[in-house]
């Protein structure tokens, strides 16, 4: 049997919740043994349900099962001596030690960074908090609606004549989970054979700042926001219609089968040169909607979809859980399996890995019962001599001080938001990647024009395609096949995008890459999955979430799919996973010598990333989890209210009765704590309209800074929903240096990085690169061939994905 990516590595895991926890998931699926450490009365999330067969108890807690998977528990009190010996004898001995207590408490503990690497040196520590380990919010409160307004995301959620809503999946916290899954890789990649760890510092808002960084970046450059819309008015068509028995996800793209395919809608105008180009039907959105809207009506969403494919169209349809779950492609691919029977609740069938790999496996290991592995810290104080840094202070051998990827090159082979990311991730972390533009259809982000350069002018390709070189070629050529073929000699990891079977036509199929490079890592990063019955079709971002399923968890309304709203987020989520399975192959790699084919689907990684919880209640209990707005089933009150200035919103939430009672005085209005329709959070969320009112009344009077300040001032949980103007000023973020300008080619500032580490940090050098700038370096510099193979691209050569 394979031996997973990361078997060897030991992880002590002092968090809870979702972040941390989902962190040390994917180290423990991926064959890391993970100690979790618990407090005597467990992770909290064991207190939270749903719970199995709806009955509570702290090993029946749906979240739990599913954030806790394949780990050990050991029960330690950390307000004790003896607790802290105890975790000290099992930090000795590990690799990792990843924590998300608030950024004071490990210090208080005697557990600060420095401290622990007296104890162990080599250990990497990934600590996650909400908004960093230093800056003015670093002690905030938050739970996950206000990290999901303060990152931005929220402004650009629901619709624009109502609040700013929050998703109702974890994306914030979950988004974290995977940086820190990636920094945690990326340090223990750079520690090699040095034995020097380092400190990681993951923030919960940075790291959700990733999923609208395209937004904050048009402001920082342009100074324009986006309306909040649930519909896309860019593009026509690009949404979910009204159809006969729910709602379709139907787009017009790619872009350069409207032709061919639009004469499924059954409607001859909709073939008329006027709608042709793309940007025509952008401008007639109203009128492509009415022509396309009658067909649609006359048929059923898995219909049309089936059509829409056929016509090499990237449809999708509003999926329910239930249906997600059943889906034929999830089904044909094994994506939902049992785990290990659990002593209490027997198996649970659950997502299993979020990408996979050739050369190696995926442990669908049970959750603990709490204190069940209390004896693994018997015998370790043996250890901590063995770790110990010597008196002499000599550093250990070829400690590396560049960027952690450094002396790792990628071959980017990919196209619109996903796979670019990715390969942007890894360039920022000091890997060499070179990306390939076709110029007779250069990708999306490149723009719509040949003219005057203008693809090298674009904002979001910039941002997308920073720190990269660019490698301008014809696959279709033999001659610049060939030099493909060399690059790949020299080359540790290829990254693509494409529709299962278009690199094997080119001849570069993973045996055939396998055959130029024996360890090799090839990152397939398509719509569905290498294999099943829907591998070969195309997919979007628009139609992979409401396929996925997780669409119907965010709504104002919980009861309609009409009031169903897109997060927006599904391509960046997946550019972040993409990442953590690149270092994934890498380390096992690294471990073993072999190369790897990772197969990621981005409709498995998003349906794991956000959505695996709720599958898991689904599959054990039939229950579909419905959305509830920007309210929430333990705290009352808690909403998204409006502020003084136009479209300004505050998110409150206020959980004990103490906290009711301070906010009830904050208010000026004391009398509301012995208001009986108040008096508990029962008697609070059944009166939440009413409540509601009060509370907009009051916040009505303030801007959202100062809500939030006055409430987080006496220890309450309050965000400002920050929109883009707000986000790319705000005082924490430039206190943390977090928006940066590249060392050469701008003085413009973009966002950063989520992470920092302590040891090296991720580089900014440029921005994305010319088409063909680097044609010339890495065709004779680099490979050694003669001037006259770099090609010169004139403009009537060029062409763009827009193009009919």
């Amino acid at each position: 049997m394979r031996q997973g990516a990361l078997s060897g590595l030991k992880v002590i895991d002092l968090t809870q919740y979702i972040a941390g926890p989902y962190c040390t998931k994917l180290l423990a699926g991926f064959g890391a043994e993970v100690i979790k450490v618990e407090p005597p009365s467990g992770d909290p999330v064991r207190h939270i349900g749903p719970f199995v067969d709806s009955k509570p108890g702290i090993e029946r807690s749906i979240p739990f099962h599913w954030l806790n998977s394949g780990k050990k528990s050991v029960t330690l009190d950390l307000e004790t001596p003896k607790g802290i010996e105890d975790l000290k004898q099992l930090i000795a001995g590990a690799d990792v030690l990843v924590e998300n207590f608030y950024p004071t408490v490990m210090s208080k503990l005697g557990l600060s960074y420095d401290q622990i690497r007296e104890i162990n040196p080599a250990i990497v520590m990934t600590s996650i908090s909400n908004f960093g380990q230093d800056g003015p919010y670093r002690n905030y409160r938050a739970n996950e609606a206000i990290l999901y307004a303060m990152s931005g995301c929220m402004e650009s959620t629901g619709d624009t004549d109502k609040p700013p809503l929050a998703a109702g999946p974890a994306v914030s916290q979950y988004t974290a989970g995977m940086y820190a899954y990636f920094g945690t890789l990326v340090a223990l990649f750079q520690r090699g054979d040095s034995g020097i760890g380092q400190h990681i510092d993951v923030s919960i808002q940075e790291s959700a700042l990733e999923n609208v960084q395209m937004r904050a970046v048009a402001y920082l450059h342009t100074g324009q926001r986006k309306p909040r819309n649930s519909s896309n008015r860019d593009w026509a068509p690009w949404q979910c219609y009204p159809c006969r028995n729910g709602y379709a996800a139907v787009l017009g793209g790619p872009h350069r089968h409207w032709r061919k395919g639009a004469s499924l809608f059954e409607e001859p105008r909709l073939l008329e040169d006027r709608f042709l180009y793309v940007f025509d039907r952008a401008k007639a959105h109203d009128e492509v909607e009415s022509l396309i809207k009658p067909w649609l009506m006359r048929h059923d969403k898995e219909e049309i979809f089936e059509l829409g494919l056929a016509r090499g169209f990237a449809f999708g349809y509003l999926a329910t859980m239930a249906e997600a779950f059943e889906f034929k492609q999830h089904q044909e691919r094994e994506f939902f399996l049992e785990t290990e029977s659990h002593p209490e609740v027997g198996r649970l069938k659950s997502c299993q890995a979020p990408f996979r790999l050739s050369n190696s496996s995926w442990y669908m290991g049970r959750s603990p019962l709490l204190g069940e592995h209390n004896q693994v810290i018997q015998g370790q104080s043996s250890l901590i001599e063995r770790n110990r840094v010597k008196e002499n202070g000599k550093p250990l051998p070829n400690q590396k001080k560049n960027p952690p990827l450094s002396g790792i090159r990628v071959l980017e082979i990919s196209r619109e938001w996903a796979g670019p990311h990715t390969g942007r991730i890894l360039a920022d972390f000091g890997a060499e990647v070179i990306r390939i533009d076709y110029p007779r259809r250069m990708e999306t982000t490149r723009g719509a024009s040949t003219k005057n350069q203008a693809y090298n002018q674009q904002l979001g390709f910039h941002h997308l395609n920073r720190n990269k070189k660019c490698l301008a070629v014809d696959l279709n050529d033999p001659v610049d096949r060939e030099i493909l073929k060399d690059l790949i000699r020299q080359t540790d990891i290829v990254l693509e995008n494409a529709r299962p079977g278009v690199l094997e036509k080119l001849g570069f199929s993973y045996e055939e890459l396998k055959a130029i490079k024996p360890n090799i890592i090839l990152l397939s990063m398509s719509a569905y999955g290498q294999t099943g019955t829907y591998a070969p079709y195309p997919g979007y971002g628009a139609s992979i979430e409401p396929l996925s399923g997780v669409n119907c968890l965010t709504a104002y309304n919980p009861y309609t799919q009409a009031d169903a709203k897109r997060i927006r987020e599904t391509d960046m989520i997946n550019g972040i996973m993409g990442a953590c399975a690149a270092l994934t192959a890498l380390s096992n790699r690294q471990k073993n010598g072999d190369g790897d084919w990772v197969d990621l689907s981005q409709l498995e990684g998003l349906t794991h990333a956000i959505g695996g919880e709720h599958f898991l209640e689904y599959a054990v209990n039939g229950d579909t989890t419905l959305p509830i707005g920007n309210r929430h089933p333990a705290y009352a009150p808690h909403g998204c209210y409006r502020c003084r200035e136009e479209d300004q919103w505050v998110v409150i939430a206020i959980g004990s009765d103490d906290e009711w009672k301070t906010f009830c005085q904050i208010l000026g209005q004391p009398e509301l704590i012995d208001d009986s329709r108040f008096a508990t959070s029962g008697d609070r969320q059944e009166n939440h309209d009413s409540l509601d009112k009060l509370i907009e009344a009051w916040t009505c009077q303030k801007t959202h800074y100062e809500v939030m300040y006055l409430l987080q001032d006496q220890g309450l949980m309050a965000g400002a929903v920050l929109n883009m103007a707000d986000l790319c000023q705000d005082p924490h973020l430039w206190e943390r240096n977090y928006f940066q300008k590249p060392s050469t080619g701008s003085d413009a500032f973009f966002p950063g990085f989520p992470l920092r580490m302590s040891l090296t940090s991720p580089v900014f050098e440029h921005i994305g690169a010319d088409l063909g700038e680097h044609d010339r370096t890495i065709i004779c510099d680099l490979l050694g061939y003669p001037e006259e193979q770099v090609k010169s691209w004139p403009e009537e050569e060029l062409g763009t994905d827009y193009d009919p």
